[in-house]
């Protein structure tokens, strides 16, 4: 037993101490998944907002409409009834006589300035039109209006919906989760350098019993993530191991649930747990571990992962990354064509499209066409690089086209990025295009007034192009950051805090 319990021992140690380690090299990659889970948290425990109903009717087909809005904490809403002024026709004969007349508007109902319904109506003159309109909260009416339409008569009607009694306030719990969501960066170096202290404390059997106990509550915790993520399909990988061995929910909580039971046979066998070091030495060396972890997570935080294990690292061609290799399974998508009756929406193939009893059904509404993917194929390793220019067309294929050296630099905020690595930038992309006449490029998630406002406060030289903000995070952990490219292949990389000079670049080129 006691073999076992030492097996199990050093296993479970080295596994704590190697996932602590992964993770606080790359502190703010594991901030990152810890903001996931936060974010996912805030909402699933946030209480779910009631939904206002708006329908517009008339018991006929002239008008018999429904349109739903969640509500958050809008105190009020606004409905609008108004109509155009009206335009007066007369129909002629072949003589030029008239022989009758009608008068046409459009009628809009807007809630909260979007136009919920538009509809072109042509009346003759026969009695006045009549339509409802009506809004409800779970099935109680909270606004009802009756509307009369007549010729010639223009119809403004602005009202306001008094919505207060109806906000749901946020529990303690989401509350707890949002005003964690700054602090993630603090809780993953804690988190991470806690899981190494508690690996080391396993390894050399200093105190058995308060060690055991954290790491069994450190195991169901981690346990409920894994096992949250997986059932719920809410955060598509835990970080366990960061961006060096990436698993997928299910096996991240197989993985713990296989650490539990170690943690179990070791509080089991706990009497066979020996330490190995005197206390006074073991608590040095628990205490220098700590400053260790902490100091090295800071390190990797201000400048970059000593290890870098993203798609971006130094070495990868990233044209290649993007593009599937031959023979790759191809996705199979299908055209879906949705239309409403009755309230409920049908989905339709384009096969089905040729039954034109759908077509030309009235009861049948079309709603929207979209592209549903029947089959799933195979996808690039990196497959969200975009480089989108404000008219939305992507560059990316021409940022790869020259096989020649060029600069990037990301940023995934704009807005909170350093003033004296900016202006550095600056500097360093001017000297860079006017003396090496290679192309600068830069990247942003940031939006296209943010951008340009940046630019004109610095200066530079270039334009943003426009990506993903997932993947931009995951090019490199720095905001902003450079890197050095050879065609499509990443020469190296430098944070905002570490910029390189452009004598420097030359010899990176070298």
């Amino acid at each position: 037993m006691r073999l076992i319990a030492n097996i199990v021992r050093v296993f479970a140690g080295v596994l704590f101490v190697f996932s602590g380690f992964i993770k606080i090299n790359d502190p703010i990659g594991f901030s990152i998944k810890l903001e996931e889970y936060l974010i996912v948290f805030a909402s699933d425990l946030a209480p779910k907002p009631d939904t206002l109903s708006v329908n517009i009717n008339n018991g006929a087909s002239l008008i018999d409409e429904s349109f739903n809005k969640i509500l958050h904490n809008e105190p009020e809403s606004e409905i609008k009834i108004r109509t155009q002024p009206w335009e007066h026709l007369e129909v002629k004969n072949a003589k030029g006589i008239s022989k009758s007349f009608f008068d046409k508007t459009t009628i809009y109902v807007l809630l909260d300035g979007r136009e919920l319904y538009k509809k072109e109506i042509e009346k003759s003159n026969a009695a006045p039109l009549k339509f409802v309109v009506n809004a409800q909260i779970k099935s109680k009416v909270i606004y009802n209006k009756s509307i009369t339409i007549y010729n010639n008569k223009d119809i403004v009607s602005e009202d306001i919906i008094n919505l207060e009694t109806y906000i749901k306030e946020e529990g303690w719990s989401s509350k707890f989760c949002n005003a964690m969501i700054p602090l993630t960066l603090f809780l993953a170096i804690f988190i991470c350098a806690f899981e190494i202290v508690l690996g080391i404390a396993l390894l050399i059997g200093l105190k058995k019993n308060l060690t055991l106990s954290l790491l069994a509550l450190m195991m169901v915790f981690f346990s409920f993530l894994t096992w949250y993520s997986a059932n719920y399909n809410k955060v598509n990988d835990c970080g366990c191991f960061g961006n060096a061995i990436p698993l997928r929910p299910w096996e991240s909580f197989i993985k713990d649930v296989v650490l539990c039971a170690f943690i179990l046979i070791l509080i089991i066998l706990r009497k066979y747990i020996k330490p190995i070091f005197s206390a006074s030495f073991s608590w040095k060396l628990i205490v220098i571990i700590s400053l260790l972890s902490v100091g090295f997570a800071i390190y990797c935080w201000y400048y970059l992962p000593v290890f870098n294990f993203l798609k971006f690292a130094n070495g990868n061609d990233i044209e290649k990354l993007t593009n599937l290799p031959p023979g790759a399974k191809q996705e199979k998508r299908e055209m879906i064509f949705i239309y409403t009756k009755n309230g409920k929406d049908y989905e339709f193939t384009a096969h089905d499209m040729e039954d034109k009893s759908i077509t030309q059904n009235p009861e049948y509404k079309f709603k929207d066409r979209l592209d549903k993917v029947i089959e799933e194929g195979d996808k690039p390793e990196i497959h969200d690089f975009v480089m989108m220019d404000s008219d939305g067309v992507d560059h990316s294929k021409e940022f790869f086209e020259k096989d020649e050296y060029k600069l990037l630099m990301v940023s995934e905020g704009l807005t909170s990025t350093r003033p004296h690595a900016m202006k550095k930038i600056a500097d360093l992309a001017n000297e860079w295009t006017t003396k090496s006449k290679f192309d600068f490029w830069a990247l942003t998630s940031s939006d296209y007034s943010e951008a340009e406002a940046i630019r004109h406060e610095y200066q530079f030289s270039f334009k943003f192009y426009y990506g993903d903000n997932t993947n931009i995070k995951s090019i490199i952990r720095s905001n902003p950051g450079v890197l050095l490219f050879k065609k499509g292949t990443v020469i190296a990389s430098w944070p905002s805090t570490d910029l390189p000079s452009y004598k420097e670049l030359l010899r990176k080129m070298k």
